[in-house]
């Protein structure tokens, strides 16, 4: 029913009765003939059924005066889905799965003697926020590649626009390489087909994929792999190990952030990742929770310091993460930072770099729009699904979240007692909820529930559903998602 779409559609024009149209699907725009595949695929993975490609069903029909992510859905004389792009022709096809996935008294009501059936409607719909966004952690605990498919497909349906993948962290760097190919040596990692794969399974769903690359903290396995490459150079006590040359390193997980030939190898990393994620504008280059007092005891970084006038290793990392941010814009790309680089030296860092304000604690986000950076609300509370259980949100929390405002469960953070809150504007790009350190198994259920407050959130900045408003539709939603993730 209509009334159960998730996103909630902002404009919807009923009419009496219902409309039956056979599983087919033609497009009338021959460029977007592969449109009718890809939303076959999804189609059998819910319906158990084929939607043939063939006329008398569901027409596909580019409609210029639409905006990139509108949509308009006609139902009532046929079955016609109107767009400009196939962005916005993806989320009409994504809501009309929900108009005739239908759940009644007893039991699912998938189709009707074989046929679709529809209220009949006109909707025309488009999005408040463009970042909408879903990032999975694989680098503490790895994901089978088949998963990273699913994540996809629930992305899909639920109109998530971007799939942000923690790909390297300090336990596994899961990324193959051609310049560093021992990076991955003693952790699991993909292979370049399966990268291939992903890619372009996430281009015939519409989905943007957004590939992390971790500096200059969270590196323990690029030190451990490469410490000649990576790894700070230290005098004194600290703990330390030793490479096969006999040269002392500290055995911490942050990266060097003085020698040359450090920064030239994150280059020559980012390279190889903008590569394998082509049609990737965004790449994140990660920034936050590094242990920069390792720094002071590093004969490179010293020496750096000294050279460029750096007085401080908070100004230092400022300096780096403005480097690595520079490179990404040279290679083409728009780079992503989470707020971990603090305020001293943060002129330093490109205003291009788009910031993930999360913790409220680093750099906040009222400070960071006033410095001319655009953010993404990516507030820990509500927005985190970590395994802990004492920190825990809920889907009714996301729903009482709202993209101007960062909120925080930790006393250390003055959002703790005091939310920050920001005048709408268009510099906050939108929202994403994070799921950290989580198997998919720990994960998913609690993906299922709190991703589609999430996108009514992001597609609805003034949205005021209640949980008692949206527990229907959510219901409907989570079965309609598990029958996605479903092994075949």
């Amino acid at each position: 029913m209509i009334k159960e779409i998730i996103p909630t559609p902002k404009s919807v024009n009923m009419e009496a009765g219902v409309t039956n149209v056979p599983p087919n699907i033609i497009s009338l725009e021959a460029d977007w003939q592969d449109l009718c595949v890809t939303f076959g695929d999804c189609f059998k993975k819910i319906f158990k059924k084929d939607l043939t490609v063939a006329t008398g069903g569901i027409v596909i029909i580019k409609d210029e005066s639409l905006k990139a992510a509108e949509y308009k859905i006609d139902t009532t004389a046929g079955v016609n889905l109107y767009a400009s792009t196939k962005e916005g022709a993806s989320y009409a096809f994504a809501t009309l799965l929900q108009m005739v996935f239908t759940v009644g008294r007893h039991g699912r009501i998938m189709l009707v003697n074989g046929n679709m059936q529809v209220e009949k409607a006109v909707i025309q719909d488009w999005p408040d926020k463009d970042y909408r966004a879903l990032m999975v952690d694989v680098a503490r605990h790895w994901h089978p590649f088949k998963k990273l498919l699913n994540y996809v497909d629930i992305c899909f349906m639920l109109k998530i626009k971007y799939l942000h993948i923690h790909f390297i962290d300090d336990l596994l760097y899961t990324l193959p390489s051609k310049a560093f190919p021992d990076i991955t040596k003693g952790n699991k990692a993909y292979t370049f087909d399966e990268i291939k794969t992903l890619v372009d399974y996430a281009e015939s769903k519409n989905i943007i994929l957004i590939p992390e690359f971790e500096a200059p903290g969270h590196a323990a396995v690029m030190n451990k792999n490469y410490p000649l490459v990576f790894a700070n150079r230290v005098q004194g006590e600290s703990e330390v190990m030793k490479s096969e040359e006999g040269v002392v390193f500290t055995a911490e997980n942050i990266i060097c952030a003085g020698k040359k030939e450090t920064f030239e190898a994150c280059k020559t990393l980012i390279k190889e990742i903008i590569e394998m994620f082509p049609n990737s504008p965004y790449i994140h280059i990660g920034g936050d929770e590094a242990n920069i007092n390792v720094w002071n005891d590093c004969v490179n970084c010293r020496e750096y310091m000294r050279a460029n006038n750096i007085s401080s290793a908070k100004e230092l990392y400022s300096d780096f993460v403005g480097r690595i941010a520079q490179a990404v814009i040279d290679m083409g790309r728009t780079p992503i930072v989470w707020e971990g680089f603090p305020k001293e030296g943060a002129e330093k860092i490109p205003k291009e770099t788009i910031v993930i304000a999360w913790e409220s604690y680093y750099h906040y986000a009222p400070d960071l729009l006033q410095a001319g950076f655009k953010v993404i609300n990516c507030a820990w509370k509500p927005l985190y699904i970590v395994p802990h259980p004492v920190k825990r949100w809920n889907f009714d929390e996301v729903l009482d979240w709202n993209v101007y405002r960062w909120t925080h469960w930790w006393d250390a953070s003055p959002a703790f007692l005091n939310p920050f809150k920001v005048e709408p504007t268009e510099n906050v790009l939108g929202g994403s909820l994070a799921a950290w350190e989580c198997t998919f198994e720990q994960s998913i259920s609690r993906i299922m529930e709190n991703l589609p407050a999430l996108s009514e959130k992001t597609w609805n900045v003034d949205s005021v559903k209640t949980p008692e408003t949206f527990c229907e539709p959510l219901y409907k939603t989570m079965l309609l998602l598990s029958l996605l993730v479903q092994e075949e």
